[in-house]
């Protein structure tokens, strides 16, 4: 333990750390006497028992709204949108108020018409699980918990990452003694741990900071949310042991919910739907990649007058995407900021690549020129 952890909870850490870890002698077993067992789903298909998952997305899209619903399905043992769950107790680690949280809760139950899950249990404040001395705070507090219901726990959600970490994401060392800390947690009552983590600024790159938080996981999902048909969708990325399941879409409906006065409060819940792939988005985000449209729209308009001019109206109109970049830079964006809005809308289907030239769709030139 390092000396930041020596304080007055140093010896209730170290006699933490020795009962959750194993007491069994370090032995070898023969290969040809090696089991092998089945996967033991918590949700079928999709969450393992005893396993570290991650769930990452964008801020907004839906990740603490699928972890509360999964969350809740395997407190009250209900299926997951179909699929079966293993009953046990759920302990939330949170990061945001519980105002949201309770009315997230009671929108669940009130649309999947059955009772708050009892066994489900939230934190009230968020904790730094880098440090060995609160996650000896958690796991007492777990375990009191634990012993009353007479129920070990069957998953531990820590929403979010950032919330929850108190480190460098992108330190690998860091990230890796976060891992270590949450696998304590993991390994003592055999229970899954979920992540709920952030993407970074490229979402194709998966969740936000080091890699070994994505080495460490045996599971991990995105979640998206298109801005053309609102649709929530979950994507498996990674199963160590399993082969991956298909992805998952659901809508956000509206739940009104009475608060504890009485009043009528808002709420929403998530409706499985018909999986379809993504629709692109043909809409700048942001006023970067607005002003990079502009400027992709004026080039496009010179190069058009031009070759008209020229009585060559049918010849295609090229435009380097370097030189776009450089003209974003000429009307104020940063070299940095002039790369990301141009890529940011090809990633958003607003602009497409041919080769080293940019073309503005089809359905942008339509709005442009109606």
């Amino acid at each position: 333990m390092n000396a930041k952890a020596q304080d007055r909870y140093g010896d209730q850490w170290a006699e933490v750390d020795q009962r959750l870890s194993s007491t069994r002698p370090f032995r070898f077993i023969a290969a040809c006497d090696m089991p092998v067992k089945p996967v033991a789903w918590l949700v079928r298909e999709y969450i393992e028992e005893d396993a570290l998952a991650v769930v990452y997305g964008p801020p907004g899209k839906g990740k603490s709204f699928l972890a509360l619903d999964v969350s809740c399905c395997i407190a009250m043992g209900i299926p997951f949108h179909g699929h079966d769950v293993k009953q046990g107790t759920v302990f939330y680690i949170a990061g945001e108020g519980h105002n949201g949280l309770a009315r997230r809760l009671r929108a669940w139950a009130q649309h999947n018409g059955t009772d708050m899950p009892a066994l489900l249990f939230v934190s009230d404040a968020p904790t730094v699980l880098s440090s060995a001395t609160n996650v000896a705070k958690v796991a007492e507090s777990v375990q009191q918990l634990a012993d009353a219901t007479g129920e070990a726990p069957a998953l531990i959600v820590i929403d979010t990452m950032a919330r929850n970490f108190g480190g460098d994401e992108n330190s690998a060392t860091e990230v890796g003694q976060f891992v270590r800390n949450a696998d304590v947690l993991r390994r003592h009552w055999k229970a899954t741990v979920l992540i709920v983590h952030h993407s970074g600024k490229d979402g194709e790159k998966g969740a936000r900071g080091s890699s070994a938080l994505k080495g460490a996981a045996d599971a991990e999902y995105e979640v998206s949310r298109s801005d053309v048909d609102k649709l929530i969708r979950l994507t498996p990325r990674k199963m160590k042991d399993a082969e991956e399941p298909p992805p998952l879409a659901f809508e956000l409906v509206g739940v009104s919910v009475r608060d504890d006065s009485g009043s009528l409060v808002g709420g929403a819940a998530l409706k499985l739907t018909e999986y379809t792939a993504p629709v692109p988005a043909t809409k700048p985000q942001g006023k970067n990649q607005q002003k990079a449209l502009d400027v992709l729209n004026q080039m496009w308009g010179e190069v058009a007058t031009r070759l008209a001019k020229q009585g060559r109206e049918d010849h295609p109109i090229n435009i380097l995407f370097d030189d776009w970049k450089a003209r974003c830079e000429v009307v104020g964006l940063d070299r940095n900021r002039a790369k990301e809005a141009c890529e940011g809308l090809q990633k958003r289907g607003v602009v497409e690549r041919d080769g080293p030239h940019v073309l503005v769709t089809e359905s942008v030139r339509r709005k442009r020129n109606p």
